[in-house]
């Protein structure tokens, strides 16, 4: 999750969607988190270090910056979530947002934001002339965050490098104002020439400067590298990183109940997991690499799925992609499960920190609920202001289910008391239906409880099968912006619709990305036949007194209760017509799980003795 969330709206920066009633703002704060680097020793923050002085972020929890390398405090967040296309997985984020989640102001202000400052490095003993010592980074304006505002006197947006010096002023030495744009990375190559630097105890320090509310103004950082005999023109150092985050283990979905993903595995697991990794040397370098799924919760063993080598060229991308095994998932109905996806390549590196950035690992939960999002947002999504206001948010189902709550993520950006009314529809031709199936009122929370998931929970799950839809409504008594987290890194296109005032459903066609709600399923339950494609298979006689038999191409299968519970299961050896013996079973109904070569077929079977 990520450290912090957007709290407030600032007009200047938000933006309508192509034109549309619907909006989305930047994040103004952020909800807090555990960081493994904020438990560090604090006799750390007080160390010395000595050159060559590194850190590219990668492999981090997103949180605070690593005490082993940075002084406490600051603002920066590390994440891997706000880059675009860096030059290895792992970003430091500079925004007008403190370490605790909350903006620098409450107005919209301007003046310094974020700081990043080195721990002591012992530069003694060095010369100038004859050591080389360079500071290199790469900086980018914006990325998935807002943008840095062009720089005028009343508005000074920029981000700085400053120098310390052994009277303990700062002095700075580079400056990138902002433009109104987002960039791509470009590395910076500042030469430490003034011999007032080189004594033990110097100290480097990035600032930011802009709105101090939110994250309008950001800048991200990466591959920061102090060191002596550094040639400017040539690479900083020895290194094939990981550049991409990895994609979702699933083709429709980044989470879905358990059940629905075994009804349908063929349809549901992504054919391709894929990344990309950026040759850092200005030479060809051999590397291999491997692709890899395991089971995670129940324990079992990595299923390795791709194996590939390659010689990379000179300062170049290399795009890997590979072929997940839908058997190395598991396969038992009714239990839940989470699958860790993961890449690593081997280009033979002998630094342990250059090593860190050669791996990516995506965890893909298979629990109760259906999810677009990485659990994880970049910016608001809000309706409209005024009027009657819905929101709508399409999935669906591969066998019929029921519809138990709707998880939203709700941000600081909203008011308290402000009454949202979350609601279920059919499908109807493409579009809610007129009516909802169910609704539920709810009240926002006070500001401080936000910044993260809430499940609404209906008073009986509401059945539902094949498209769906889970939303919300707004009476024009809530004269205000309702905003719900919007995770930019993934997308859910044609999803979301919206209708104001009863002018009829709309197709929300503005920026890309998921919307943070998700529905809370219930497990299959008593209901009406499945869908007319799973006639491939008879069950007879139904009802029965035990002896049931199975007509169609069955390779398998299980037997379980209205709960979902596991009876008994069996696979199909012979040509013979399949025969179960559930002489044993109480009267009652009952779901025999079909495996075919095409998916399963869940058919119901009544027991009467």
């Amino acid at each position: 999750m990520m450290k912090r969330f957007l709290a407030y709206l600032f007009f200047n920066l938000s933006f309508f969607i192509a034109g549309q009633a619907q909006i989305l703002t930047p994040l103004e704060s952020y909800p807090n988190s555990s960081n493994i680097y904020q438990r560090s020793r604090l006799s750390a923050v007080g160390d010395t270090l000595n050159l060559p002085f590194f850190d590219d972020f990668a492999n981090q929890l997103n949180g605070a910056p690593n005490r082993s390398y940075w002084q406490r405090g600051g603002g920066a967040f590390i994440n891997n979530q706000f880059g675009l296309n860096p030059p290895t997985v792992g970003v430091a984020t500079l925004e007008g947002i403190r370490g605790n989640g909350l903006s620098y102001n409450t107005i919209t202000a301007y003046g310094y934001t974020d700081t990043l400052t080195s721990k002591p490095l012992n530069l003694q003993n060095l010369r100038p002339l004859t050591d080389s010592v360079y500071l290199s980074f790469y900086w980018q304006a914006g990325g998935l965050a807002g943008s840095p505002d062009t720089y005028s006197e009343a508005r000074p947006v920029f981000l700085a490098l400053e120098f310390k010096q052994p009277n303990g002023s700062w002095q700075e030495v580079w400056r990138q104002a902002g433009a109104n744009q987002v960039t791509n990375f470009q590395r910076e190559n500042i030469p430490l020439l003034d011999p007032v630097y080189f004594y033990k105890g110097f100290q480097f320090r990035f600032r930011s400067s802009g709105v101090q509310k939110g994250s309008g103004d950001s800048w991200n950082l990466d591959y920061i590298y102090l060191n002596r005999k550094i040639n400017p023109g040539k690479p900083l150092r020895e290194d094939v990183a990981v550049n991409q985050r990895l994609n979702s283990l699933l083709n429709r979905y980044t989470a879905m109940p358990a059940w629905q993903y075994l009804a349908n595995p063929a349809v549901e697991l992504n054919d391709s997991a894929f990344t990309s990794i950026n040759n850092l040397n200005n030479r060809f370098v051999p590397v291999t690499w491997r692709g890899y799924t395991k089971v995670i919760s129940p324990a079992q063993p990595a299923d390795t799925f791709l194996r590939g080598n390659a010689a990379l060229s000179p300062l170049a991308p290399l795009f890997i992609t590979g072929t997940p095994n839908p058997a190395a998932l598991p396969n038992r109905l009714g239990n839940s499960f989470t699958v860790k996806s993961s890449f690593f390549i081997n280009s033979r590196e002998t630094s342990q920190r250059t090593r860190q950035n050669d791996t990516i690992s995506r965890i893909t939960e298979f629990k109760d609920y259906f999810a677009y999002d990485d659990g994880s947002a970049e910016s608001n999504f809000s309706l409209d202001k005024t009027g009657q206001r819905l929101g709508a948010y399409a999935f669906e189902t591969n066998i019929p289910d029921g519809v138990k709550g709707i998880r939203v993520y709700l941000t600081t950006t909203n008011v308290a008391g402000h009454q949202i009314s979350f609601r279920v529809w059919d499908n109807d031709n493409g579009s809610p239906a007129a009516n909802a199936k169910a609704q539920l009122g709810f009240n926002i929370p006070v500001v401080d409880s936000l910044n993260r998931f809430y499940d609404i929970l209906f008073p009986a799950p509401v059945p539902v099968n094949g498209t769906f839809y889970v939303g919300w409504g707004l009476s024009s008594n809530v004269a205000d912006f309702v905003n719900i987290g919007f995770d930019l890194n993934e997308v859910a296109p044609g999803k979301i619709q919206y209708n104001n005032n009863g002018a009829g459903w709309v197709k929300f066609t503005g920026e890309r990305g998921a919307l943070m709600l998700r529905p809370i399923m219930d497990r299959v339950t008593s209901a009406p036949e499945p869908v007319t494609s799973q006639t491939i298979v008879t069950v007879f006689p139904n009802p029965s007194t035990g002896q049931v038999y199975l007509r169609g191409p069955v390779t398998g299968w299980q037997v379980t209760d209205l709960t979902g519970k596991l009876i008994l299961e069996d696979k199909v050896k012979t040509a013979a017509v399949p025969q179960l013996n559930l002489n044993f079973l109480a009267d009652g109904l009952y779901f025999i799980h079909c495996h075919t070569k095409k998916g399963i077929v869940i058919k119901k079977i009544s027991i009467r003795h």
